[in-house]
């Protein structure tokens, strides 16, 4: 079975073993609903957010993750942009909304948030410009534990991780929090493109809690073919040290582009041609 007829028999189900710990669905928050985005890439767009938390105030007013738009190009040629950790789509519409002739290309094994993905990319009428894939990259193929929380609106299911990486937090936050232990698919970012044959890859936006190093160590064939602008949120020093460490031999300089506090930045990192 080739993994072009696995993603077949993956979407529209999404592979997910659940603990037997898995929280109920909590009871609809009074402050979620529909906003217009006011500014930024995703103006005029739709999403259903909880518009008390602060994160959801910055998408909503669109200056949520300024310093990464800051260093996207103004245009692109057609092609391909990957938004690896999609979460609920902020960054996925942003790049479809921005790059009018480049498909998107969204990893999001979250159930719950690709739940709230798939909504956004259906209010805003994207579904031919934006392809959704319900499984993690890492550096290899096959199941892993993937710890994570269902609870959107409160912003907690951002930090979902795989248990095979970094995490940036302690065990006991996460088990304070309510986070469960289940089993996704993953694979390697270099086999996916030489079997989705998706065309020129442009940028990658990562975002995975952690794993960096892992999405990279899964796509160096790709980084060294293609040479895509990377745009990343780096979450431990021994994580940056593990992505410095692969990218250095391909030619790759980093820039630091937002410190968001001693353990966290987000960096650009590109091959200068």
């Amino acid at each position: 079975m080739t993994l072009r007829s696995l993603f077949r028999d993956l979407i529209p189900p999404i592979i997910m073993r659940w603990s037997r710990t898995a929280p109920k669905p909590r009871k609809s928050v009074p402050n979620v609903g529909e906003h217009t985005v006011q500014s930024g890439p995703l103006r005029g767009l739709k999403l259903w957010v909880n518009d008390a938390q602060p994160a959801f105030r910055e998408m909503i007013a669109g200056s949520y993750d300024d310093h990464i738009w800051k260093a996207m190009p103004e245009t692109l040629a057609a092609g391909v942009v990957l938004d690896i950790g999609g979460h609920i789509g902020y960054h996925t519409l942003g790049m479809a909304a921005k790059y009018p002739t480049t498909k998107v290309v969204t990893f999001e094994p979250n159930p719950a948030n690709l739940g709230r993905l798939r909504k956004h990319v259906e209010m805003n009428r994207m579904d031919g410009r934006i392809e959704l894939q319900p499984v993690a990259l890492s550096d290899s193929n096959g199941f892993t534990v993937f710890n994570l929380s269902t609870n959107i609106d409160d912003q907690t299911s951002s930090g979902s991780y795989l248990e095979s990486g970094s995490p940036p937090l302690d065990a006991e936050v996460y088990a304070r929090a309510g986070f469960v232990r289940s089993e996704i698919q993953v694979y390697r970012l270099d086999d996916l493109v030489r079997s989705c044959g998706w065309g020129p890859i442009h940028v990658l936006k990562i975002d995975v809690e952690g794993a960096e190093h892992l999405v990279l160590s899964g796509a160096l064939e790709t980084l060294e073919r293609e040479r895509p602008l990377l745009l990343m949120e780096i979450h431990s020093v021994v994580c940056m040290l593990k992505v410095l460490e692969l990218l250095h031999p391909l030619g790759y300089t980093a820039e630091l582009l937002h410190e968001d506090r001693a353990s966290r930045c987000f960096i650009a990192a590109r091959v200068e041609l």
